[in-house]
């Protein structure tokens, strides 16, 4: 029983350093620069094929504006860039929609006031506001939306694009109340807690 609870007692200490290291990991990494260009992709509706649609268009902006930018290295030049090359990236969403069997227009913009909701990645708020964006509107652009940051190119690696694995963040859009909640610097007391469990195990034992 004793080996039990202390192999437990491990466990939860591993459990603890790897969430401190993750916590870190993400704060160090998920920083987004001031001077970066975001995307926005609207889909036509929240039904499966359109949903699939706009994140086969996400997929292939992404690589494709990540050769495009090769050399871009001020938010002015990324956006001169991507100024001449939005007919081009209207024409792949464009053929995307197309091989999914629809006719729906596409519109594509740049624009330095986009509206973004709060979005979370693991311990990290994004706080919403108004940031300079590439919007593709597919459709009726009435579905869930996704975005990302294209510069400095920071898509493909949100997306795993080029990986073993592709993990996927869900967007979560909060309210104000809840990002104040949500956003605060408080940490779970894990090791108050775990020195109590130690402390009930074998604190009155010699």
């Amino acid at each position: 029983m004793k080996q039990a609870l202390i192999y437990t007692f491990i466990c939860l200490f591993m459990v603890v350093g790897t969430w401190e290291s993750q916590q870190q990991y993400w704060m160090a990494e998920d920083s987004i620069p001031e001077d970066a260009i975001r995307l926005r992709i609207f889909s036509h509706s929240d039904a499966l094929v359109h949903q699939q649609i706009k994140r086969d268009v996400r997929d292939e902006v992404a690589l494709y504006t990540r050769e495009m930018l090769t050399g871009a290295t001020t938010q002015s030049e990324a956006r001169a860039t991507f100024t001449e090359q939005l007919t081009n990236i209207e024409d792949i969403a464009e053929d995307i929609v197309e091989r999914h069997g629809f006719d729906l227009p596409v519109d594509v913009s740049l624009s330095e006031d986009v509206e973004f909701p709060t979005k979370v990645y693991g311990p990290l708020v994004y706080p919403a506001g108004l940031y300079e964006a590439l919007v593709i509107e597919i459709g009726d652009g009435n579905g869930e939306n996704w975005w990302c940051v294209l510069f400095p190119p920071l898509c493909l690696t949100d997306l795993g694009i080029g990986t073993d694995e592709e993990i996927e963040e869900e967007e979560v859009e909060l309210s104000t109340e809840d990002v104040d909640k949500t956003g605060d610097n408080s940490e779970p007391e894990f090791t108050f807690f775990v020195a109590e469990l130690w402390d009930n195990w074998f604190g009155g034992k010699s």
